[in-house]
């Protein structure tokens, strides 16, 4: 009996001879080759689904054209089906892309571009099919500039309806939105706040309507800021738009500089309390003009208390002077009263006696101030003196008038009309 082995996928169950045998070998071994072959394959095949998604982004897979149902993956290692049963997108979603819109703008010529506006000479107006512009709150037209910056917030909306292979789309659609919204918000300002006062609040607005636009078309974008790097009257009225910009910043400057004059004025007039003074007095008014009396009496009091309590400046000085010369006249009144009372009593009882002691008292203080000069008659000589006007008196009078005519009467020039009063 024959001690050949017998292989099992032979059907007549003959022994093989050698050569049939080393072919058999030869083909199981080719099979387990290509088993391992095709496992390795199979193995690299699922393997090459395996991708990297950044930190600064997030990643969407599509199976078979719809988004699968692990949803957003995040930044980390991921894995999908390989291609063409999964499609991966990675989008930079915390990165910030940047935008310039000049379909607000005037068209420029290429021998134009970089040069000062108001160095450009046209006699022409606006072409309706090249220039850009917006309709202002007062008529009038200006072009403007704008520049954005926008990020992507909701990836699975964003592939969903915006997503393309140059981010072109979604360039188009913040455009088209942003040129809506800068007609809605710049036709509710004037040429002047759209092109000086008030473009901080015009961006703002736009930013806004911008981003509730996005938001309502769900394109998964979010508008981070809004800038308006330039903004202008259109060129043909730039020279007039400049002059009555520059007559008005004059005349803005006239009135800080007439508000500040009257606040220095007031403040050395009475001091801090100048503006509760005048909301007095502007009450006063008011009440002088109804007829009502009691609040006339009341405020007329109230104003007067102010000035003599709370007042400072010029108005505080005089009062306080004035204040110090009456209690020095009555002071003296009541000193001359006693003196008098204490005299009246000797006049009384003696009163050639008492003449002739105050004459004597009146003479030796006459005589006793330096500068007097003392002259010995023999009796009988008579004495004439010609005393003519006082040539300090007569100075001052001069003076006086003067500041009368001139009206700049100051009471403190007043010192020496009222000898040994409080006026210094």
């Amino acid at each position: 009996m024959s001690t050949q082995p017998l292989d099992p996928r032979d059907p007549s169950g003959d022994p093989f001879d050698p050569a049939q045998q080393s072919l058999a070998d030869a083909l199981k071994t080719s099979f387990r080759i290509l088993k391992f072959a095709i496992l390795v394959m199979v193995v690299l095949f699922f393997a090459s689904g395996m991708f990297m998604v950044e930190q600064n982004e997030q990643a969407i897979v599509l199976r078979l054209g719809k988004p699968d149902s692990a949803g957003v993956r995040d930044p980390g290692f991921q894995w999908a089906l390989p291609e063409p049963i999964d499609e991966k997108l990675t989008l930079p979603v915390r990165q910030t892309n940047s935008l310039n819109i000049e379909s607000n703008w005037l068209h420029l010529a290429e021998n134009e571009k970089g040069q000062a506006l108001s160095t450009l000479m046209r006699r022409r107006g606006l072409h309706p099919m090249r220039d850009g512009a917006l309709l202002t709150a007062d008529r009038g037209l200006v072009h403007v500039r704008w520049h954005v910056t926008y990020r992507i917030d909701d990836i699975q909306n964003y592939v969903r309806l915006v997503a393309d292979d140059h981010d072109s789309k979604a360039e188009e659609i913040i455009t088209h939105l942003l040129e809506n919204a800068a007609v809605h918000v710049v036709g509710g300002y004037t040429t002047e706040e759209a092109t000086r006062k008030k473009l901080t609040d015009i961006r703002d607005n736009v930013k806004v309507r911008l981003n509730r636009a996005l938001t309502d078309l769900q394109t998964g974008i979010v508008v981070e800021s809004v800038e308006i790097p330039e903004s202008t009257p259109p060129v043909q009225t730039l020279s007039a738009f400049s002059n009555v910009t520059k007559a008005e910043n004059q005349k803005e400057a006239a009135i800080r500089g007439a508000q500040q004059t009257a606040k220095e004025l007031l403040n050395q007039t009475a001091g801090a309390v100048h503006e509760k003074l005048i909301a007095l007095l502007d009450e006063l008014d008011d009440a002088n003009a109804r007829g009502d009396e009691p609040q006339v009496a009341a405020l007329t009091q109230r104003v007067n208390q102010v000035v003599e309590k709370e007042a400072s400046g010029f108005a505080g000085r005089l009062v306080r002077q004035s204040q110090g010369y009456f209690t020095s006249v009555v002071q003296r009144m009541q000193s001359d009263k006693e003196e008098y009372d204490a005299l009246l009593d000797e006049y009384r009882a003696q009163p050639e006696l008492l003449k002739e002691r105050l004459w004597q008292n009146a003479r030796a203080k006459l005589f006793a101030q330096s500068g007097v000069k003392k002259i010995y008659l023999p009796t009988g000589t008579v004495l004439r003196l010609n005393v003519g006007p006082d040539p300090k008196f007569e100075k001052m009078r001069e003076q006086l008038q003067y500041q009368q005519e001139t009206e700049e009467f100051d009471i403190s020039k007043l010192r020496t009309v009222f000898p040994g009063g409080p006026i210094k």
